[in-house]
């Protein structure tokens, strides 16, 4: 007989799956929440450096649409600067309120507010100039040195905030770098929180498993013992009614075990049981349920198995046995067994009632001069049992 494998109870595979889940769903959620941060703040700046570029783009066409007029103050190139001026104030709009987005940056580039402010009023200012150009010619030189100021202006204010813009970028991009290797970190020790828990219970699982393999076999001949062959029989005995089936039961006791231990010692005699427990292990199949119930005492339950078979087997185990040699004990020293066999064929009887006729039969085996099989069978009234019964060495 094996150790009892190692199994989870629908408990355990509970907190298995609870274990997998969390873990799996934190790693998602942590990579997914680094990911967007990733592209948020990326789209964030992205925006806000290219408003500031297009602001820049608007002098040149400013620049354009003054000489233009100045050249020639037509209708025609008042519209142009005020189109150029238009979109200038917009993408200082734009700006303005995309440093609003960005409280850090925007207390950092707090000192351009003045300039900001500088800005819009020479653009406002540029405006009603040009307007009134339009009609006193006298305002034109004037245009020009408000061009300039601007230019000025808008080349300073936005070069010192596309350079705070790109120091900002960089800190973000750094902080995120290490916010990743610490989220990386936690995935990491959550995966091994997890690969600890489920190593801690597979362990109790392997001690629970090792606590039961001790509660139901035997230590010296790793046989099951009398707890797990009534449990086991109590289970066998409803399928053979379930299915009307018959189910056999051999009682194993060792002659003259005694007189080894007395002659021999104790671990010669402890020897010999192990030696009757791996025969038992050999010759039994894997259905059958091999226990040792007593100091020199065997049982072997065989499921789906009727007399003569049950019989065929006790006489196979009585051989084997009996052929074994024990020359590390003596050289001349044989064991021999005698043994009992019964079978309910429709596994109405109770464990108890078989093991009294299995008892009966071992008794008979001794009587008639111990190394021997006999058989003692419950009494039935189908005849095909009877015939059965007939073919019995003993019926009661």
């Amino acid at each position: 007989m094996n150790p009892l494998p190692i199994t989870f109870t629908p408990k355990m595979w509970g907190i298995a799956a609870l274990i997998a889940i969390v873990a799996t769903s934190t790693a998602l959620l942590v990579g997914f929440y680094v990911h967007s941060a990733r592209q948020q703040l990326g789209a964030d700046y992205t925006a806000l450096v290219g408003d500031i570029v297009r602001a820049q783009q608007t002098t040149p066409q400013l620049d354009n649409a003054l000489e233009s007029f100045i050249d020639e103050p037509i209708g025609l190139h008042l519209r142009q600067i005020n189109h150029a001026l238009w979109l200038s104030k917009k993408y200082l709009d734009h700006v303005r309120q995309g440093l609003n987005g960005h409280p850090q940056l925007h207390q950092e580039t707090a000192y351009l507010e003045v300039d900001f402010e500088r800005l819009a009023e020479q653009l406002n200012k540029l405006e009603r100039r040009s307007e009134a150009a339009l009609v006193d010619r006298s305002l034109l030189s004037e245009l020009k040195r408000l061009s300039s100021d601007i230019e000025a202006t808008m080349a300073w204010t936005y070069s010192e905030l596309n350079d705070a813009v790109h120091s900002a970028a960089g800190r973000q991009r750094l902080i995120m770098e290490r916010l990743s290797w610490a989220v990386a970190g936690l995935v990491v020790a959550v995966m091994l929180i997890a690969l600890a828990l489920l190593a801690a219970v597979l362990r109790l699982q392997r001690q629970r498993n090792a606590l039961k393999t001790l509660m139901l076999t035997d230590e010296l001949t790793k046989l099951y013992n009398r707890r797990h062959l009534v449990a086991s029989a109590l289970a066998a005995l409803n399928d053979a009614q379930r299915h009307d089936q018959p189910l056999s039961l051999l009682l194993i006791d060792l002659d003259y075990f005694k007189h080894i231990n007395d002659t021999y010692g104790h671990p010669a005699g402890d020897d010999v049981l192990r030696m009757v427990g791996q025969k038992l292990r050999d010759i039994s199949r894997g259905t059958d349920v091999a226990a040792r119930i007593g100091g020199e005492e065997f049982c072997l339950l065989m499921p789906n198995t009727n007399t003569e078979d049950a019989e065929s087997v006790a006489e196979r185990i009585r051989q084997t046995i009996a052929k074994q040699p024990l020359s590390h004990i003596d050289k001349d020293l044989r064991q021999n067994v005698s043994i009992g066999v019964t079978t309910t064929f429709d596994g109405k009887h109770s464990f108890e009632k078989l093991y009294s006729l299995a008892d009966q039969a071992l008794y008979q085996a001794k009587a008639l001069g111990r190394n021997r099989v006999e058989c003692v069978l419950p009494p039935t009234s189908s005849p095909g049992h009877q015939k059965i019964l007939a073919n019995s060495q003993v019926m009661i």
